[in-house]
């Protein structure tokens, strides 16, 4: 019973082998009873499997934490169907001035000034890989230029985007700096305390006059005007004057939602509360807790709606869906409306007891077709915008030009605008905007007036195309950017215009 016998190995090598294990090896070889030992090595060989995978796994985790935490660029991980931020990194807390905690719960489009990028019912509207340079609208109201990247990923079954944020090496032209330039060329006294209002007209001196007079109380203010005569820009300043300028200042389209996503997206949702809801959700309400919360375009807002938002106007508390806590909110609310709500209530369809609450301070902003002083100063502050979005150096408006801009209507107001010297910015090839380079709905412009530019050396099928662009735009910002409308006012299949929007690139405007 002794000692192990020495085997001699092929190589040389001689190790102790005990005869029982040679025995049972042999067993197993010849036919033997030893299916217990081939099951065990075979479950220590998926043991082994598994643990080496969970090992790469805990390995490929820690790879990407690097990569996400240590990189150096701002990383937002987006989900498209909602525009919500699923992730971030510290990075984009940095650069953004929200924590990381707080990004995961806002709307991409809070953090970016860009309708670019969203649809109407507030999707991302991107595809694949793509970049951009756009403005980044920071929690303490400041702005930078950042240049957005986006990579599609995929996480179990669902759809997201990756999104780099760097800012740009070219900073933002202060709007100081417009101004100072404005003030220059014209000789007008600038309106010191609003610089991002442009304008020169009694009208705007009132209006800045009376932001100055509301913005530190924590009334309600209403502001009532068409559609992109600048209501929003009149909220924001009225919000980054105020004692709650360090607080957040978030945006809602009524009109841009359902009835059934009304109450979800005002007061928000817990886990289950609908098919969906795959996790607790913040509310704008919630989110805009210590700020302003914006309602934008109120008139449009559903009957129901209008009864649940009496009651936070009325005691600032409200319960998510599928939640019986009663929540408490300290909101300044500010509203905006392009309906004349005194008509709606008359007509039923706007409830007084709401209108009631709401009227506290009434600012009402007057088409640009009443105050014509100021559509050449907003026509060069936007000439300066676009030349910096596309890289040009387009140094002035031809007189001519500024002749048909101040005989048009202006009927889609600032926004329309807008859009017109983004469009002549697109087309001009030299340093002065023409005639030409604008819209054809604008007299005397382009191809109706018979002043087509041949010098851009443009094909027929070029300048058709640019023609329907032209058209296509036009009928958008009579809709004020709702695509059904503009469809109809077209005669066009609604289910078309999609398809032609993305031909022309038209979505960035809308």
């Amino acid at each position: 019973m002794g000692k192990p016998v020495r085997v001699s190995t092929s190589n040389g090598n001689n190790k102790g082998v005990d005869p029982a294990h040679i025995d049972g090896r042999m067993r197993s070889k010849n036919g033997g009873g030893s299916s217990r030992s081939v099951a065990d090595n075979t479950s220590t060989e998926r043991g082994l499997v598994f643990q080496g995978l969970h090992q790469k796994l805990a390995e490929l985790q820690e790879e990407r934490k690097a990569i996400v935490e240590k990189s150096g660029q701002a990383i937002l991980v987006l989900n498209l169907v909602d525009g919500t931020i699923v992730e971030a990194n510290q990075k984009a807390a940095d650069l953004t001035g929200y924590p990381v905690t707080d990004l995961q719960n806002i709307k991409f489009e809070q953090l970016i000034n860009d309708r670019t990028f969203f649809s109407d019912s507030g999707e991302i509207f991107v595809h694949g890989n793509s970049e951009k340079q756009t403005i980044l609208v920071r929690k303490n109201g400041s702005n930078s230029e950042v240049t957005v990247s986006f990579f599609p990923i995929h996480r179990n079954r669902d759809a997201l985007q990756l999104a780099f944020l760097t800012e740009s090496s070219l900073p933002v032209l202060p709007e100081e700096a417009i101004r100072q330039m404005l003030q220059q060329e014209t000789d007008v006294e600038p309106i010191n305390e609003f610089p991002n209002i442009i304008g020169k007209s009694q009208h705007i001196r009132e209006i800045c006059q009376m932001i100055g007079q509301v913005a530190k109380t924590d009334s309600t203010v209403l502001i009532q005007g068409e559609s992109g005569t600048g209501k929003e820009i009149v909220a924001q300043a009225t919000h980054f004057h105020s004692n709650r300028s360090k607080g957040p200042f978030v945006k809602v389209n009524c009109a841009a939602l359902s009835e059934t996503l009304l109450e979800s997206e005002l007061f928000g949702h817990v886990k289950g509360a609908f098919t969906g809801a795959i996790r607790d959700r913040k509310g704008r309400f919630k989110q805009a807790d210590g700020g302003t919360i914006f309602l934008d375009e109120i008139g449009n807002m559903s009957p129901s709606g209008q009864a649940k938002l009496l009651r936070v106007l009325e005691e600032r508390e409200f319960e998510a869906v599928g939640s019986s806590i009663t929540t408490t909110v300290d909101v300044r609310i500010l509203a905006a409306t392009k309906i004349n709500l005194e008509d709606a209530c008359a007509e039923g369809r706007f409830r007084e007891d709401l209108f009631y609450r709401l009227n506290v301070f009434t600012i009402s902003m007057l088409p640009l077709r009443e105050r014509k002083e100021d559509i050449i100063l907003l026509a060069r502050h936007f000439l300066e915008k676009y030349n910096l979005a596309v890289g040009k150096e387009i140094r002035e408006l031809a007189p001519e030009t500024i002749d048909v801009i101040n005989e048009h209507d202006w009927p889609g107001n600032v926004r329309e605008l807008k859009n017109a010297i983004e469009h002549a910015v697109i087309i001009a090839k030299k340093s002065t905007i023409l005639p030409s380079h604008l819209p054809s709905n604008l007299k005397a412009s382009g191809f109706l007036a018979g002043e087509v530019d041949f010098a851009n050396e443009l094909s027929l099928r070029e300048k058709l195309n640019l023609l329907e662009r032209q058209i296509i735009q036009e009928a958008l910002n009579r809709a004020n950017g709702v695509k059904k409308e503009a469809a109809a006012m077209l005669q066009i299949d609604p289910r078309n215009f999609p398809y032609l929007l993305r031909k022309h690139k038209l979505t960035q405007n809308f």
